[in-house]
């Protein structure tokens, strides 16, 4: 078993695959933090705008802050009374998000939108190597099919948790070099963090480990529809409907059940948000994610022992 994980990874390395979606996450990161910052900058320009017409019409500035906004909507729109304590507001919670404090919080947020495309590629990418390059036959005439798609489906969980720490480690440097930048344009002294305001509703260490839930249950999935398939088109595409275009079906729903625990574990500061969850619990949202893990390791495992290896 050692020897043919260490092949797959092997392959993984080889192949660049595992450099590839590093990159590639590291980019979506960066996404990430670019809108982050675009907001910030965007939102001040609307704060000065305020404060200069505030001050040529000598309105108390300090007064408005010390009040609270509120949000009024129409059928035609919506209208904000006092604005200016609005952006203020906006623009603290933007900063939090992007200070070095929250920034790994948001990264992590954004496993709710990357991480189907880009482990779900993982997996479809492991699951498909063998029948691209025609060496299922040689493989399973000597390992036994068990024990290689085991090795392969580890694989995936070491493969998996490597990548989304090294692209953490590359997109928090990134964004604090785009922080210390943004404190050049922005007196972000101006906008206090207010502790009790910007709670955690839970560790980084458990919003790590949802991220990386996530990670796996996609790659898991990626792997079956690759295994079903023997291409990875197929299954990306199905994969990518179903995260961007098919709308929240309800409670039965996988992704119903991510966004509640989304909205459990995540505070949403930043740019990123998580639908409301519908008519759903702990525990129906546990265990449809758990009947998704094992029926997707079970149907892929049957697939792939009964289906012989002459196949093309």
């Amino acid at each position: 078993m050692k020897k043919i994980l260490e092949q797959e990874l092997r392959y993984g390395i080889n192949s660049k695959i595992y450099f590839i979606l590093v990159m590639f996450l590291c980019g979506l990161f960066g996404v990430i933090l670019f809108l982050n910052y675009s907001s910030v900058t965007e939102l001040y320009q609307e704060y000065e705008g305020l404060i200069n017409y505030y001050e040529k019409n000598n309105l108390n500035i300090e007064e408005e802050l010390n009040n609270e906004y509120i949000v009024e909507t129409s059928e035609n729109g919506g209208t904000i009374i006092n604005p200016i304590v609005y952006y203020n507001d906006a623009l603290s919670k933007y900063i939090y998000a992007a200070s070095s404090e929250y920034r790994l919080s948001q990264l992590l947020e954004s496993s709710i939108l990357y991480f189907p495309i880009v482990f779900g590629l993982l997996g479809l990418v492991i699951s498909t190597n063998d029948y691209k390059y025609r060496t299922i036959k040689l493989r399973t005439v000597r390992i036994n099919k068990n024990r290689l798609g085991l090795a392969k489906q580890i694989s995936i969980a070491i493969s998996s948790f490597i990548i989304i720490v090294v692209s953490l480690l590359f997109a928090y440097i990134v964004g604090e070099i785009m922080y210390q930048y943004l404190a050049g344009k922005i007196p972000i002294k101006d906008f206090p963090i207010e502790t009790d305001t910007f709670g955690d509703r839970s560790s980084i260490f458990l919003k790590f480990f949802f991220a990386y839930i996530i990670a796996l249950l996609f790659a898991e999935i990626g792997y079956t529809f690759g295994i079903l398939f023997k291409n990875m088109y197929v299954g990306i595409i199905i994969i990518f409907v179903y995260t961007f275009i098919i709308p929240n079906l309800g409670v039965y729903d996988l992704k119903n059940t991510i966004f509640y625990f989304a909205n459990q574990i995540f505070d949403f500061y930043g740019v990123i948000s998580a639908d409301v969850s519908e008519n759903t619990g702990f525990i129906s949202s546990f265990f449809i994610i758990l009947l998704t893990f094992i029926l997707s390791f079970v149907v892929n495992n049957i697939v792939f022992k009964k289906r012989s290896s002459f196949e093309s």
